[in-house]
């Protein structure tokens, strides 16, 4: 049943939250322009948002510090979307990898007591905690473009290497509720998946 309710779960937020899904082809984020992802926001479709969304949350995971390590201040992070999405309405000719980095990572506000250490966010509380559950989707994005950062620096975002990894990380936690969510993406983002 849990394991049903997870598989649900990322199935849900795949559906919903990356409609790039239906495409098979990897995406480079280093190659989106400003004027790509400025223009899906103002676009204010589902569709549009939810690519808004999920580039800016992978941004997100993929620019976290050594310092910062698996600690996620979702507020503040929504903050430099709002702040990346702006600069890239003025500045349509530069790439959102370069303005991202202007707003998250390094020099993100810092945490604050809100913030959320997915190291220490278990298996079980996906199943059983709403914030968690609401927030799984971004969550995903942001531990691919974590691990994506600290395995190897790709800029690739396979989409269908993702729903994959989401599966799995799904199966795994059903199967290992008192493993972090960390480690179960761990197992199934590492550099040798």
């Amino acid at each position: 049943m849990k394991r049903i309710f997870l598989s649900a779960l990322s199935s849900l937020f795949l559906l919903a939250v990356f409609p790039l899904a239906a495409s098979a082809d990897p995406i480079d984020v280093s190659t989106i322009s400003c004027e790509k992802l400025a223009s899906a926001y103002a676009a204010k479709t589902k569709d549009d948002l939810s690519f808004v969304n999920g580039i800016l949350n992978w941004m997100g995971g993929y620019h976290a510090t050594v310092d910062q390590g698996t600690v996620v201040d979702w507020d503040k992070l929504s903050d430099s979307f709002n702040k990346t999405v702006e600069f890239c309405s003025e500045h349509p000719g530069i790439g959102v990898l370069s303005a991202t980095e202007k707003f998250m990572g390094e020099n993100i506000e810092d945490a604050s007591p809100e913030s959320v250490d997915l190291a220490i966010v278990t298996c079980e509380s996906v199943l059983t905690n709403k914030d968690v559950q609401k927030n799984i989707g971004d969550t995903f994005m942001w531990l691919a473009g974590y691990h994506a950062s600290y395995n190897n620096g790709s800029t690739m975002l396979d989409i269908e290497k993702f729903i994959k990894q989401t599966s799995d990380i799904a199966d795994y936690c059903a199967a290992n509720p008192k493993t972090s969510l960390v480690t179960a993406a761990e197992k199934f983002m590492s550099e040798s998946e």
